[in-house]
């Protein structure tokens, strides 16, 4: 608390803020500038997701509805190129005013959540996206006509990869919430019998209606809730062994 006083007393408040404007400036500028340049490239990321969908035609409803449908995929490509820099920006603006042990668990946990985040976002496009998409199809039927828009396609496909990349972070936040004493790592071995049902439910509606396919879904889910607890245990013996340095 007094290390964050001094801080405030060096800097007022009007400076803090010329502080974190001139860092939104960076990172809206380099955002601005990925965007510009990867419209270019954008259109044949498209045409790949498109194809890799399996789907036999995709309508566009709209003069501009292919325009904006590049657009998608250029801006999440942009900001998914930008978050390392928005990243470094926030740690650079909050890490003078935390603790040494604070910075040190700040810097070692950036890598592994980009890493984690990365990988999230690739199981739900790669994995997840293309079992969920059959089982929506097999839906159809006689008199049914499998008929999306560009739109609806990419929302689709948005939606189901990003909370992907979300879910792979609780790993990390189980390790930060230990480490602090908020989350105890009992709590995942006395809530065990419920993940492994909640894995197998969210398979169950989900996943095609054949063993293998829920199978193959349930294991990821339960896999992540292991993880997590095997994290909280260590981060929880680190957080009982920390010296707080002010």
């Amino acid at each position: 608390m007094r290390r964050n006083q001094e801080i405030d007393q060096k800097m007022p408040l009007v400076e803090h803020l010329s502080e974190l404007r001139k860092r939104l400036m960076v990172v809206l500028g380099l955002f601005s500038g990925f965007f510009v340049l990867g419209y270019f490239g954008s259109r044949p990321i498209l045409y790949w997701v498109i194809h890799r969908s399996g789907l036999r035609h995709l309508a566009v409803i709209g003069v501009t509805e292919a325009f904006f449908g590049v657009v998608k995929v250029d801006f999440v490509l942009s900001l998914v190129a930008v978050s390392p820099i928005l990243l470094y920006q926030m740690m650079a603006f909050t890490l003078p005013a935390l603790t040494i042990t604070e910075k040190t668990m700040v810097r070692i946990l950036v890598l592994p959540g980009m890493i984690l985040f990365a990988g999230g976002i690739s199981a739900g496009f790669f994995w997840f996206v293309p079992i969920v998409l059959r089982v929506m199809l097999s839906f159809t039927g006689h008199g049914i006509v499998q008929l999306w828009t560009l739109s609806n396609y990419l929302s689709f496909v948005i939606d189901l990869s990003l909370p992907f990349g979300i879910l792979f972070e609780l790993p990390l936040v189980s390790a930060v919430l230990s480490y602090h004493g908020i989350l105890e790592p009992e709590v995942f071995v006395r809530y065990r019998r419920y993940a492994v049902l909640m894995a197998f439910l969210l398979a169950a509606i989900l996943a095609p209606p054949d063993a293998l396919s829920m199978l193959l879904m349930a294991i990821p889910f339960y896999l992540i809730y292991e993880l997590s607890h095997v994290v909280a245990r260590v981060f929880a013996t680190k957080g009982k062994n920390k010296t707080v340095r002010w």
